[in-house]
């Protein structure tokens, strides 16, 4: 039971954490100009298509795809161990 006591504590953290991120994120794009927000999405074009190869992209999916997979897996035996399932 401690461990779950724990799980939840690092859950309501995590939750709190992403509260003031996404807080801080509202302040910061109330603030920026248009022109801000252009040059940044300009940066973000031009950085994809100036990389020279995004042959790793499949990779990356590929290991995208086996995360989410075991993530679904860790959350079905917990849910059996719980009884949920």
């Amino acid at each position: 039971m401690l461990q779950a006591n724990l799980i939840r504590e690092a859950l309501a953290g995590y939750a709190r954490a992403n509260e003031v991120i996404e807080n801080e994120r509202m302040e910061r794009l109330a603030r920026m100009t248009s022109e801000q927000a252009r040059a940044i999405y300009d940066e973000l074009v031009e950085t994809w298509w100036g990389s020279a190869s995004r042959e790793g992209s499949e990779r990356l999916d590929l290991w995208r795809a086996e995360t989410l997979i075991a993530v679904r897996r860790a959350f079905e035996q917990l849910a059996r161990a719980q009884g949920a399932l």
